[in-house]
């Protein structure tokens, strides 16, 4: 009989179960049973089920939190998740965790009675292989190093091939897309045959066990694999490293290792190579202003800035890559952050076409990785750009507080009051009167203060010629350009730079 350990918060949904199908018939028997994800984890750790069905929300430790922890732990049961709701985006995530399938609630009996014929077939064949190979002490050297991956002390340690190996060691990973076809693979894969480097194909993962190798060889080594491999065979693989180690029983340690830095891998280019643990910054722990963020998105859909669009995605990526957290904590905070931003452009602009929550949910967890999903996220936005004709005012007063962001950013332009009043929908005249009375200044006055402003921040914190700046901050004519100045600063560009070095030289 193999165990099976119910968890859900559910009283009905487990006693249910329990009773729907006569468990014996179908080689099974219930072994426990819990109603949250904590107590749930800890009946794993001590039941050693070979089963779980386990709820997808519960209070607490979600189903997912369960999985991953119960995983990087080295649990090798099957999982089954139990779901209240027949389609949700994180599914296929979930399958490649190892989960086996997933049922909906109320369970169905035959559903229910095909799964566990599914499942009994896989564990009887695991264990047939299992116990074939235990039963063999004699391991080929392939089968030995492929023991050693799967952490079966008891094989390996009697392998002439593999018990007088001593470190240091260090493992690698290579991870592939599940599509990827592994003939093609095994091809690529043993075409050299490096004495001190054991290659392992498990599951989506190359692993290559280095013999008594300097890091720098073996990042030589692996960046020349992983480039040749992303090149002919898989542009997504991703090639992890761990610590040093000495013991080949450590090995089940190095895996983890590699399990955890391409999980958080996620957040980075796959062309390097990753090496445990990935740092990050603790200098940016603080999460992003939401607010804020929609804030700039919605004015660069407005502005029709795709540059100012851009400015946006890359904050999230370098945002991410400081936080270097998992995959999953990234698509959850994401689709947070995204779903707030749906929420501003469908206040402001009610008209527009969106995509419903399940469909940004979606796209979001089908990215391969931040990269894509960044891009992906800036072209659905800038798409919307064209949707918006004008720009969402609530009143006079936010009028001209957009008309004054908008000469802030880009007065390099060539702005003019017609311009402006062609854009924000004003009549010339009127939006000329308006400004002045809101800011106390003529518009051709605001706009060459902001512009002489900006020059004297470029003229004491940059290298760049006096005819840079000009240019830079929209005069495209240095004698006019040095006229203004003069007039507004009291100096020429030239000049100022030489008060700006007295000063500090004084200081």
């Amino acid at each position: 009989m193999y165990n099976v350990l119910l968890i859900d918060d559910e009283p009905i949904i487990r006693d249910g179960m329990k009773h729907v199908i006569d468990w014996g018939k179908y080689g099974f028997t219930i072994c426990g049973d819990s109603e949250n994800g904590q107590e749930g984890l800890h009946l794993i750790r001590t039941l050693e089920p070979d089963l779980v069905f386990v709820d997808i929300r519960m209070p607490g430790m979600s189903g997912i939190e369960l999985v991953e922890q119960a995983k990087k732990e080295g649990f090798e049961g099957k999982f089954v998740i139990l779901s209240g709701y027949s389609s949700f985006s994180y599914a296929q995530e979930l399958i490649k965790l190892g989960i086996h399938s997933y049922l909906l609630k109320p369970i169905d009996e035959e559903e229910l009675v095909e799964i566990l014929i599914e499942i009994k077939q896989i564990i009887d064949e695991e264990r047939m292989i299992y116990s074939e190979l235990t039963a063999y002490y004699d391991l080929t050297e392939e089968k030995a190093w492929r023991a050693v991956i799967d952490g079966r002390i008891d094989d390996w340690q009697h392998s002439v091939y593999v018990k007088n190996q001593r470190g240091p060691f260090r493992l690698a990973g290579i991870k592939f897309r599940e599509n990827v076809k592994r003939l093609k693979i095994e091809e690529r894969l043993f075409k050299a045959n490096q004495p001190n480097v054991k290659v392992i194909l498990k599951d989506q993962i190359i692993y290559r066990l280095y013999l008594d190798f300097k890091l720098k060889e073996m990042e030589e080594d692996l960046q020349a694999i992983l480039s040749s491999f992303q090149t002919e065979v898989d542009p997504y693989a991703c090639a992890c490293l761990s610590e040093e180690f000495d013991e080949l029983e450590e090995t089940m340690k190095a895996i983890e290792q590699i399990n955890d830095t391409q999980d958080r891998a996620f957040s980075f280019s796959n062309k390097q190579i990753f090496q445990f643990p990935i740092q990050r910054s603790e200098t940016n722990r603080d999460p992003l202003n939401f607010e804020a963020f929609g804030a700039k998105v919605i004015q660069a859909l407005e502005f029709k800035d795709r540059i100012l669009l851009t400015e946006q995605g890359e904050k999230m990526m370098d945002y991410f890559q400081k936080s270097a957290l998992e995959k999953a904590r990234v698509q959850i905070e994401v689709t947070e952050l995204v779903l707030s931003v749906a929420r501003m452009i469908k206040s402001q602009y009610p008209d527009i076409p969106m995509l419903s929550k399940n469909e940004w949910l979606d796209h979001i967890y089908h990215q391969y990785n931040l990269r894509e999903l960044v891009d992906y996220l800036i072209e659905e936005w800038w798409s919307l750009s064209k949707e918006i004709k004008g720009f969402a005012t609530s009143g006079e007063e936010d009028s001209m507080e957009k008309i004054i962001n908008y000469i802030d950013q880009y007065y390099a332009q060539d702005l003019s009051l017609k311009v402006l009043a062609d854009l924000f929908n004003y009549n010339s005249s009127y939006l000329g009167k308006k400004f002045k009375k809101h800011t106390n200044k003529y518009f051709h006055e605001y706009l060459e203060q902001v512009r002489i402003e900006k020059a004297k921040f470029l003229l004491a914190n940059s290298q760049e010629k006096v005819y840079v700046i000009s240019e830079l901050v929209g005069y495209s004519n240095m004698d006019y350009f040095y006229k203004k100045f003069k007039s507004y600063v009291g100096k020429s560009p030239k000049e100022y730079q030489k008060y700006l070095q007295e000063q500090e030289v004084q200081n």
